[in-house]
């Protein structure tokens, strides 16, 4: 080969590398002209790839209370996976700095069809004005290894508290994945399930989530629900606390949270919730269950400031409502606003079916020729390209796999909000 097509064969590749995973493209990054999509290579870079500087391109205002959104550049998905949105008050920050959790998203993020979809959130009043740095922090579903994505961007808060007081009380940012900073990771192809995800957890909360393994430090347990230490949302219904029901709207991963949505505000009962029948729908058998994993579970190591001892109790609830027949929007939103029924004294058990378990991931694979790109084996199985090579899926139910494409008869999402607001359930 010559050096001239070793010279354009490299230019090709680095073009691609560039395009090949995700960036987020708003709020506008640090070095906006040095930011790359790779994930972080380890200690040096930690955090915020620190190594390309914190040159502000562009100031990005928020104000406390309004929605804002996190929209991406990049095509390679690699199947979904888990992301958090975090803030620290540090404007050029270090390994030192502590980063507090705003939202979580588990399962869809920051898409699963090659396509990215905008996160949507709202900055709580905890945060304290004035100049912040904003984090993105993705944890993919599919990809050679398991790795850790971040980008920062420069914020300025206004409307927001005038001390740390609330801001230390929020839960500290995940960290994993990340060689020379901890030995913490995610289990190949899995979704992982976010220890302590925060008071918003939005995504498809597929049953397959599976915590982060190894020397994990913190537990990064949840507030106390007012049933008593340590008592999960779901033990009065006898559920497990880190799996999501199929039978509540699971959709195996294949759910890609639409621009816009966000939880919905409701009165929510005890932690024990019975899902109803709203807008005249039929209500699927579920149990409901916690939307953050129980204390007890495997944790993971978080950013500096993170303690292992929990916060003062509080009442932790999820209420999950199931339609199971197509609605109008207007009647999925008075669904959500006024459920219909409340749930039994905490104790009594809610009666159900069982959960049951997501298609489970395919071991075996194949070979590929166009990195990012969705492979079929058959209608029943696909795949992601990355790097000449394939690990075989199995697709969510209702779907197949045809002409590198995810046909789809519809969508079940999951949002879920803790703390006296409400889940919902639909389906188009």
């Amino acid at each position: 080969m010559s050096l001239r097509s070793v010279v354009l064969a490299a230019a090709t590749f680095a073009a691609y590398a560039v395009d090949a995973h995700i960036i987020m493209q708003s709020p506008v990054p640090f070095s906006a002209d040095k930011v790359d999509s790779a994930p972080l290579p380890g200690k040096a870079a930690w955090p915020c790839k620190k190594d390309l500087g914190y040159t502000v391109t562009k100031m990005n205002p928020m104000a406390v209370g309004e929605q804002q959104k996190v929209s991406f550049k990049g095509t390679a998905v690699h199947g979904g996976g888990s992301c958090q949105l975090s803030v620290t008050t540090d404007t050029e920050p270090t390994e030192n700095s502590v980063w507090k959790v705003i939202q979580s998203v588990e399962g869809g993020c920051p898409g699963t069809d090659g396509t990215t979809v905008d996160l949507p959130f709202t900055l709580p009043d905890s945060i304290p004005n004035g100049k912040a740095t904003f984090a993105w922090t993705w944890f993919a579903k599919l990809s050679g290894g398991p790795e850790m994505y971040m980008n920062c961007a420069p914020i300025e808060v206004t409307g927001g508290a005038s001390d740390t007081s609330k801001f230390e009380a929020l839960p500290d940012m995940l960290v994993a994945n990340l060689p020379g900073v901890t030995d913490c990771k995610q289990e190949s192809s899995t979704v992982l399930k976010i220890p302590n995800p925060g008071d918003v957890l939005t995504g498809s909360a597929i049953s397959d989530a599976k915590p982060p393994t190894g020397s994990c430090g913190a537990s990064g347990s949840s507030p106390q629900p007012s049933g008593g230490a340590g008592a999960p949302a779901s033990s009065a219904a006898g559920g497990s606390p880190s799996a999501a029901p199929s039978s509540a709207g699971g959709n195996d991963g294949m759910y890609t949270p639409p621009a816009g949505a966000g939880a919905t505000s409701a009165a929510a009962t005890s932690a024990a919730a019975v899902p109803t029948s709203p807008a005249g729908g039929a209500a699927s058998s579920a149990p409901a269950v916690s939307s953050a994993a129980a204390t007890g579970g495997a944790g993971g190591v978080f950013a500096p400031g993170a303690s292992s001892a929990a916060p003062a109790a509080s009442t932790q609830t999820t209420l999950v409502t199931v339609t199971g027949t197509p609605s109008t929007p207007s009647k999925t939103t008075a669904a959500a606003s006024k459920p219909t029924a409340t749930a039994p004294a905490a104790g009594t058990g809610a009666s159900g079916a069982a959960p049951t378990s997501a298609p489970a991931a395919g071991g075996s694979s194949g070979t590929c020729t166009t990195d990012g790109a969705v492979v079929c084996n058959g209608p029943t199985q696909f795949g992601l390209c990355n790097n000449g090579s394939v690990v075989w899926q199995a697709v969510a139910a209702g779907t197949t796999c045809s002409n590198g494409t995810i046909q789809k008869r519809g969508y079940r999402g999951r949002i879920v909000r803790r703390n006296g607001l409400v889940g919902h359930v639909h389906k188009h």
